[in-house]
């Protein structure tokens, strides 16, 4: 099968529904086509992926929205055309209408205007649209009812009307069915070609993807929403075994007590505030306890086998075992197995858990650091000098290796260099790198900047730095925040304040590790 086998078949069927879409999402037609072509581009590079393992057409609609939102979020405001340079057949008041219902919907961020477009103009269902945007059933719930309220006040004449139905269910229904009604007139008087396309729309997505192009430079966000950690551990909690009948909950974070007479003591903080007490197997963890991203699922190595728990239901899946603990991607979504002996790294996309067993690496510095959202792994490329690391990509899929450089001569003050050992992962295709400044006689300080760049191409795109009196540890990122610890803290950055309070430590002694960090608050987990 060739890599892009059906692809321009997809873009004829579903370009044009695409592209209505993106114009509803972005109000702008410049602006829509970018977006399609944006989320084409993405979607290009995993083609085959895609068409063997997923729904097309569903997970380039997902991008959309991700990717408006995030333009949105780091764009500066712009002039909207206030008229369509065509009118075309539209009588003046449905030009009127038009005009403002497009500045009714500018008022909606784009996570409010992404649900009006999925839920009433696609008629997608609540778990849908939930699916679709990554996030839970009560969101879409909750950003509906924003959404909605937002555009009454907008549109007060149309509020009205749509007052006078004691029932919101009747209305939505009517809306509908006047929808349907002006669809089924336009295509009555459409010419073939668009018959055609309304066959093909009808008849669904073929099995084919999207065009190739670049996105926008900027920071991403995340996908899925991350619980957020509590402001304090209860030191009088009481914590019950990990019940292997049931599924708990998903975990917010995971504490470590050394001082137990019974030896380290692992504890999961659930959402909801239960503590559980991870048990130790026999002979020990060869590999400590660690929780995805999500906080979902808890993995753990032992000498005969690398476990992982899924914490929302009993499954305990069985792999290799390996004595180096696996890397997540940010979303949660790609799990890598490290090499073992006479073998290389094993990737595994969730929730199938399909495997790809990767070529033996060629040396111990070419181990993947991070694992992107895309599946893509970012390793280590050769020796860094004081203002640039050299890195590379590796698609596993294709075997493909692409060189990138991060070059942060610009960003670097006399006295500090950048640390390539620990690589952060962060959302959206990025990573971070460790930048420590040199004190009075070359010593190195305690306060670490971080600095946060494309995986496309090595680009910086922002430094990220506590405020000068303050002592910080980077831990790792949390969505598209960075959170710090000073051994009896957990921050935030950044915040228009510079830093945020999240969590405080009773004591030194309270070592705590947040979902999807590698690092503790425990100062020797900063070697690595």
């Amino acid at each position: 099968m060739d890599r892009y086998d059906g692809f321009h078949e997809f873009v004829v069927a579903r370009g044009g529904a695409l592209s209505r879409t993106a114009f509803l999402l972005t109000g702008e037609h410049h602006a829509a086509e970018d977006l399609v072509q944006s989320a084409l581009a993405k979607a290009a590079l995993r083609w085959r992926w895609l068409v063997e393992h997923t729904q097309p057409e569903a997970y380039i609609r997902r991008i959309m929205i991700n990717e408006q939102i995030s333009w949105w979020r780091r764009r500066p405001a712009r002039p909207v055309a206030q008229v369509p340079e065509r009118a075309g057949p539209d009588e003046p008041g449905q030009v009127v209408e038009r005009i403002a219902l497009g500045q009714a919907l500018d008022t909606l961020t784009p996570r409010q205007r992404a649900v009006v477009v999925l839920r009433f103009y696609e008629d997608l269902s609540e778990a849908d649209t939930a699916a679709l945007m990554g996030c839970s059933v009560g969101t879409v719930k909750s950003q509906t009812h924003l959404a909605l309220g937002h555009l009454r006040r907008a549109l007060p004449r149309y509020a009205e009307q749509a007052g006078e139905y004691a029932d919101g269910d009747a209305a939505l229904a009517l809306a509908r069915r006047r929808r349907t009604g002006r669809t089924v007139a336009a295509a009555l008087l459409a010419v073939p070609m668009l018959a055609g396309l309304l066959w093909y729309a009808v008849r669904g997505p073929d099995t084919v993807p999207p065009p190739v192009a670049t996105t926008p430079s900027g920071i991403p966000t995340p996908v899925k929403p991350l619980p957020a950690l509590p402001t304090r551990l209860d030191p009088n909690a009481r914590s019950e075994p990990l019940p292997t009948d049931r599924g708990p909950g998903p975990a917010v974070l995971q504490t470590y007590d050394d001082r137990t007479s019974t030896g380290p003591q692992t504890v999961l903080v659930m959402v909801d505030g239960r503590h559980y007490s991870v048990p130790q197997p026999e002979g020990g963890f060869a590999s400590k306890p660690t929780l995805s991203p999500d906080g979902r699922r808890l993995t753990w190595s032992t000498a005969a086998a690398t476990l992982v728990r899924d914490l929302t239901g009993t499954e305990v899946r069985e792999l290799p075992a390996t004595s180096t603990a696996p890397l997540w991607s940010p979303g949660g979504d790609w799990f890598l197995l490290p090499a073992r002996a006479g073998t290389g790294e094993t990737l595994y996309h969730l929730p199938d858990w399909t495997a790809r067993e990767l070529a033996p690496l060629s040396s111990w510095d070419r181990t993947t650091k991070v694992v992107l959202d895309s599946g893509e792994l970012l390793r280590s490329a050769g020796s860094p000098t004081r203002t640039t690391v050299p890195l590379e990509v590796v698609d596993p899929v294709t075997g493909t290796v692409r060189a990138i450089t991060v070059d942060a001569a610009d960003r670097i003050e006399p006295g500090e260099s950048m640390r390539s050992l620990a690589i952060f992962a962060a959302p959206g295709g990025t990573a971070g790198l460790e930048v420590i400044g040199g004190g009075p006689n070359g010593s190195a300080r305690v306060m670490v900047d971080v600095l946060q760049f494309s995986a496309a191409d090595g680009r910086v795109l922002r430094r990220i730095s506590l405020p000068p009196d303050r002592m910080g540890f980077p831990l790792c990122f949390r969505g598209a925040e960075l959170l710090w610890t000073d051994l009896a803290s957990i921050r935030r950055a950044p915040v228009p304040q510079g830093l945020e309070l999240l969590m405080e430590l009773d004591s030194p002694l309270n070592i705590v590790e947040p979902a999807g960090c590698r690092r503790s608050t425990q100062l020797s987990s900063f070697g690595s």
